[in-house]
């Protein structure tokens, strides 16, 4: 009996066919699985959002006072509280696209995700948080009622713009009472309170890490952004017209 099996010009033209295939297959397999890490962000972001408001409702309207004067990635936290405001799954601060390659070494402690408790405590995140105040005291040097010192920097029109500390001053010019300078808060439903790490350099640089992480979504070049009215949109970079200056880079949005 003869025995029949592929002979070497068929096998060579089913591995072409399969080749074709996963071509034609690849990207749009990708973009889906860039669609779902984006609608798995937007709700991270939400409920992140969620956690700040609640925290100002019960403060008179001011956001978080622990804000790492380093980078607005990380929150530095004493005790619980941080459980009571926004989850136990300290995942929530992760945004699902973070590119893990870039945390070696001892950058892994830092990976966003991560929270410790204690003195020091910290959350560290792959999202700005830009609703609160620093942790740093005593303020011996301008704007750290403001949060850090990355607002002398920013867009500029008539005056510098500022992240919020305050709900109320959204909309308004606001007088730093520490070192007497002049700052404007945009409207709630232009002024960023939290949104993904990203930058135009193509790298994020944060608190703990040796090198930059390359932007999340890389897939479409953007970001999610949570203003402080909390409503949620999807901003490619072309979109991005405002800015901050950190002690890194520059957050968009």
């Amino acid at each position: 009996m003869n025995k029949k099996g592929f002979t070497l010009i068929e096998l060579l033209v089913v591995i072409a066919i399969i080749a074709i295939l996963a071509s034609i297959l690849f990207e749009p397999l990708l973009r889906a699985r860039d669609m779902a890490r984006r609608a798995v962000c937007q709700n991270n972001l939400k409920q992140i959002y969620l956690g700040l408001a609640m925290y100002a409702d019960d403060n008179d309207g001011w956001g978080i006072p622990y804000l790492h004067w380093g980078g607005p990635q990380t929150i530095s936290h004493y005790g619980n509280w941080i459980d009571n405001y926004f989850s136990k799954n300290p995942g929530l601060f992760r945004c699902p696209s973070t590119d893990w390659k870039a945390y070696k070494g001892s950058a892994w402690n830092y990976r966003p995700g991560v929270r410790s408790y204690g003195a020091p405590g910290r959350q560290y995140c792959s999202y700005w948080i830009l609703f609160g105040t620093s942790n740093w005291s005593p303020p011996t040097a301008s704007a750290y009622f403001y949060g850090w010192c990355m607002y002398y920097n920013s867009t500029q029109t008539s005056v510098t713009k500022a992240p919020c500390p305050n709900m109320k001053f959204c909309g308004k010019i606001i007088k730093d009472p520490t070192s007497g300078s002049v700052q404007y808060i945009l409207p709630a439903s232009e002024q960023i309170c939290v949104c993904d790490c990203y930058s135009k350099s193509g790298y994020w640089y944060g608190y703990g890490l040796s090198g930059g992480v390359r932007n999340n979504h890389l897939e479409f070049d953007g970001e999610n952004v949570v203003y402080m009215d909390g409503h949620l949109e999807w901003k490619t970079r072309d979109q991005l017209k405002y800015y901050f200056h950190y002690y890194y880079d520059n957050i968009y949005w």
